[in-house]
């Protein structure tokens, strides 16, 4: 808790009193900062950052406190339905392409599959009218007419 108490200024202080000369001390011209810094640094080495959070407390007001709750609360929220629903969404396009790519691409193989062994047919074909010219008779399925050349 915070302790008010009343500091009168040096110049009304020194109006009541009679004017005394001070001797000069040359205490008075010692570094004092040093040991205040010290003792300054092992007052904060002890103080956990949960309490300085906590003393934090005392200096933000009730209502923006409250507020600041409220917007950290409905953050959290938004993020964590965020986080849900993109994780549903991940969920749904993921296995949607599996489910539809995968035999698409099974398909095409087939097809590809199905295109080489034509071309290598056709190639086969050639190749052995290359080599007997006369023999297009041999490969014509019977029943046909044949042709006279």
């Amino acid at each position: 808790m915070v302790q008010l108490t009343q500091v009168e200024d040096e110049q009304i202080i020194e109006e009541k009193a009679p004017q005394v000369v001070p001797q000069e001390n040359d205490d008075d011209y010692t570094d004092t900062s040093a040991s205040d810094s010290e003792d300054d640094d092992e007052f904060f080495q002890d103080e956990t950052i949960y309490e300085r959070i906590v003393a934090l407390k005392d200096i933000i007001p009730p209502t923006q406190r409250s507020s600041l709750a409220s917007f950290g609360s409905s953050l959290s929220s938004t993020l964590s339905s965020l986080f849900s629903k993109s994780g549903s969404l991940l969920w749904v396009v993921t296995s949607s392409a599996l489910l539809l790519g995968v035999p698409l691409s099974l398909s095409i193989l087939s097809e590809q599959q199905l295109k080489e062994m034509e071309k290598e047919f056709t190639l086969q074909q050639t190749s052995n009218e290359v080599l007997a010219p006369g023999s297009e008779q041999a490969f014509q399925q019977p029943g046909q007419p044949q042709s006279s050349a």
